[in-house]
């Protein structure tokens, strides 16, 4: 299934890598937020700022974004994981690897898909770790892909890449944003709410 992903991926255009790293980005983001709530880390704002401003990218044609820039401030609400003891820092930092992905995906505008696949990872390896921390027994790899949690993300996964299989269009990014916000449950079944 995986290999599946890397291949589609892999014939994507450049907006459409773009559209899919953010929409994992926004699935992860409240993983994000959960941390900076349980420590005080001040980067909440940066990050659904730079969501916003993908989205409005990709959606709103002639929008001027400077993303060099904007990279550079968000390397500021990019957590430490040396300066906290605690589990939830490592979903927080693995949505702001899949937010770096994005950046890297716009601003270098290749044709390999490296950085979309990098986030396609990155969410994989969230799910799985976080599986493996609340497990109570040694898993194997066949237990963790077989877990309901990673069952749900690679459809996730799969559902997206469908999704962004369309032409490109304003009514199609909605789409994926609000596809992508998955009901406000993240990758590894957090709520807000």
């Amino acid at each position: 299934m995986v290999k599946n992903i890397n291949k589609q991926l892999n014939q994507f255009a450049p907006w459409q890598q773009v559209s899919f790293c953010i929409a994992l980005a926004e699935r992860m983001y409240p993983n994000y937020v959960l941390f900076c709530e349980g420590t005080e880390f001040q980067g909440q704002k940066t990050f659904r700022k730079m969501l916003d401003l993908f989205w409005e990218k990709l959606t709103v044609k002639g929008a001027k974004v400077n993303f060099e820039i904007q990279s550079e401030h968000f390397e500021a609400a990019i957590p430490n994981i040396e300066d906290y003891d605690m589990y939830g820092v490592y979903p927080a930092l693995d949505a702001c690897v899949v937010m770096t992905c994005a950046f890297n995906s716009m601003l270098v505008k290749q044709e390999d898909a490296e950085e979309a696949i990098n986030a396609s990872q990155t969410s994989i390896a969230t799910v799985a770790s976080f599986i493996e921390a609340t497990s109570e027994e040694e898993l194997t790899d066949e237990d963790i892909f077989a877990d309901e949690l990673m069952q749900q993300e690679l459809a996730f996964q799969n559902e997206l890449l469908e999704l962004l299989d369309e032409t490109r269009s304003p009514e199609l990014l909605k789409a994926v944003r609000k596809f992508g916000r998955n009901e406000g449950i993240s990758n590894i079944g957090i709520s807000l709410d």
